[in-house]
C-alpha cells in the first residue's frame, strides 16, 4: 500500500513537471452527476488539498516561520492530546502553526476557486462545479504551493538579499497602486517604495531561484488555462478570460484587506 502511493505520489510529480495537461485532466468520474460519486469526487479532491496544504505548511511551522502563538494549549485541547499526542502544549503550538502557514494559501486557494469558476460559467463554458474544483485543487497544490514556497525561502535564505528585495519591491509597487486605487493617505500606509533594486545585481544563485519561481507562475498560469481547455471543453478566449479571472484574485484579497483595515473606498 506504501509502496503504491510513493509510485502514485512520483507519477504526478512526473506529470506535473513534463505533462501538466496529463496532471490536470479530470477523470471521467469527475464529470458524473450522480450525487453519490460527486460528494465522493469532492471528499477525494478535498483529501488532496488537504494533505498538501499540511506538506507545505509543516516545513515553515517546524523552522519557525510565521508562528506567532505563545498561550499553552487550552482546556479542551489538553485532554485529547494527552490521550493521544501526549505533549499538549507542542501539540497546539505545531497544529496552531500549521493552521497560520496555511491560511494564505487557503484563501487565495478560495478566490482562485470563485473567480475561475464565476468565469467560466459568464463565458458558458462551465461544464459543472466539480471539474473546476479538480482543476484548482490540483494547480493549487503542486504549482501555487510551490510559488509560496519559493518567496519564503527568499525571505528567509541569508545570501539571496537582492532577490529578495526585487521581489519585495515588485510587491510594494502593486501594494502601492492598491493603496493609491483605495485613496489611502501616505500616513496610513503600512509598505512604502524603497529604492528600485537592478536585476544586473543578482548572483548566479538568485538567478537560478527567480527562474524557477518564474517557472513555476507559468505552470500555474498554463495549468489553469488547460484545466478550462481540457476539463470544461471551453475555447481559447473563454480559457483567457477565466486565466485573466484568475489573475484578479490577488487583487481581490489586497482589496479586502484595506477596506477591511482601513476603511478605504475606491475613487
Amino acid at each position: 500500500m506504501a509502496t503504491g502511493r510513493v509510485g502514485r505520489a512520483t507519477a504526478g510529480l512526473f506529470d506535473a513537471v513534463f505533462r501538466p495537461s496529463r496532471f490536470v485532466r479530470a477523470p471521467n468520474a469527475a464529470s458524473r452527476t450522480s450525487v453519490r460519486s460527486a460528494l465522493g469526487r469532492v471528499r477525494g479532491l478535498a483529501v488532496v488539498f488537504f494533505v498538501n496544504v499540511v506538506v507545505y505548511a509543516t516545513p515553515l511551522t517546524l523552522s519557525g516561520f510565521g508562528v506567532a502563538v505563545d498561550t499553552d494549549a487550552p482546556a479542551w485541547f489538553v485532554p485529547v492530546a494527552e490521550a493521544t499526542l501526549g505533549r499538549p502544549d507542542a501539540a497546539w503550538w505545531l497544529l496552531a502553526g500549521i493552521a497560520q502557514n496555511s491560511a494564505f494559501l487557503t484563501v487565495i486557494s478560495a478566490l482562485t476557486l470563485v473567480t475561475y469558476h464565476v468565469a467560466l460559467v459568464v463565458t458558458r463554458s462551465s461544464d459543472g462545479f466539480l471539474l473546476t474544483l479538480h482543476t484548482v485543487v490540483y494547480s493549487v497544490s503542486a504549482y501555487l504551493a510551490g510559488i509560496f514556497t519559493v518567496l519564503v525561502f527568499l525571505s528567509r535564505a541569508p545570501g539571496f538579499v537582492t532577490a529578495r528585495d526585487l521581489v519585495l519591491n515588485l510587491q510594494v509597487r502593486f501594494i502601492s497602486v492598491m493603496y493609491d486605487s483605495f485613496g489611502v493617505p501616505p500616513s496610513q500606509r503600512v509598505f512604502t517604495l524603497g529604492d528600485p533594486v537592478s536585476a544586473s545585481q543578482l548572483s548566479s544563485n538568485e538567478t537560478a531561484v527567480l527562474a524557477v519561481l518564474c517557472a513555476l507562475v507559468l505552470y500555474f498560469a498554463y495549468s489553469m488555462y488547460l484545466g478550462a481547455r481540457l476539463n470544461h471543453g471551453a475555447g481559447v478566449t473563454s480559457a483567457a478570460l477565466s486565466l485573466l479571472a484568475v489573475g484578479l484574485s490577488p487583487v481581490l484579497y489586497v482589496a479586502a484587506l484595506l477596506v477591511y483595515s482601513i476603511g478605504g473606498t475606491l475613487v
